[in-house]
């Protein structure tokens, strides 16, 4: 399902963060790489298998549950794993949950920390059980599914979102947002102008380019010309190789310096506060063979 049609062409409640420049994980050129094709849009992990248990595969199964217990405190019926599309803004939703009786009400479930760590930040960022204290990107992607709902036909006035969420450590909280008419105008304009000037313009963000390992899933094909290059790009990097360059050797330089001064110590101290160096083990392993790539330049 991660490779359907309509996953390429809009933006979904789960680009929305990326797209706003708040998502922990994943940057705007990510998102860009999926839509324009270049890489397989998200599976379950990067080998587009589900065999494994992603953050994506624990939410499928763990999901319809934390819905269900949305549902118990608003004591209604509520629909699950409903699809919308807005009708002209490249914009798209998969709701968890929905109750349509009036006044609508959203349901955004969540887990985080359950079976890797995330970013303090992200973690930190879920408040007391009841409050609307939840990461930005969660923020985005309720007000995006309110800005997609708000323009199906026969749709209730949707004016409050509940998130239910398992957190690892601390069990499972829920969270009530209230509609930010603002926010929901302002992600409009904001995804609509990205995907006109980004994904129809077939133009990086220079902003925020793709990240490292999604630029390593790129299909590099020998027998493709060269392409342009900016050449501001070309020089600015060369310049930071050469920054770093010197970084590197100035610090091995000094580190052999401090070293030298420990003499037979494991520690050492100055005004600054203190070093040591003492014994790490690390396990042994083997690294199989493997292929990469290595941006290089050559002058002409």
């Amino acid at each position: 399902m991660a490779n359907d049609p309509w996953r390429r062409d809009c933006i979904g409640s789960s680009d929305a963060p990326a797209v706003a420049g708040v998502d922990p994980f994943r940057s705007a050129g990510d998102i860009w790489a999926e839509k324009t094709g270049r890489i397989p849009a998200s599976e379950g992990d990067e080998n587009g298998s589900h065999a494994s248990l992603t953050p994506l595969s624990l939410g499928s199964v763990i999901g319809p549950l934390l819905v269900n217990y949305a549902a118990r405190m608003i004591d209604r019926p509520v629909a699950g794993e409903v699809w919308y599309r807005h009708p002209t803004a490249p914009m798209a939703c998969s709701v968890d949950g929905i109750s349509l009786e009036s006044p609508g009400v959203l349901i955004e479930a969540k887990t985080t920390g359950i079976i890797a760590p995330v970013p303090p930040q992200y973690a930190h960022a879920y408040g007391e059980d009841g409050t609307d204290e939840v990461p930005q990107s969660v923020t985005i992607q309720v007000h995006h599914a309110f800005a997609v709902l708000d323009a199906q036909p026969n749709m209730p006035p949707i004016q409050t979102a509940l998130v239910p969420v398992l957190i690892g450590g601390r069990g499972i909280r829920c969270y009530r947002l209230t509609r930010d008419e603002k926010l929901v105008s302002d992600l409009i304009h904001l995804e609509t102008a990205w995907w006109e000037d980004y994904v129809e313009g077939d133009r990086c963000p220079p902003n925020d380019p793709p990240s490292l390992p999604t630029l390593k899933r790129f299909a590099r094909r020998p027998e493709t010309p060269p392409r342009p290059v900016d050449p501001v790009y070309v020089s600015e990097w060369l310049q930071a190789k050469d920054v770093l360059k010197q970084a590197t050797a100035n610090e091995e330089y000094l580190r052999r310096l401090i070293l030298a001064e420990l003499g037979d110590s494991e520690m050492g101290e100055c005004t600054l506060g203190r070093l040591t160096f003492k014994e790490t083990k690390r396990a042994a392993y083997h690294v199989g063979a493997t292929t990469f790539r290595t941006l290089r330049f050559e002058r002409k």
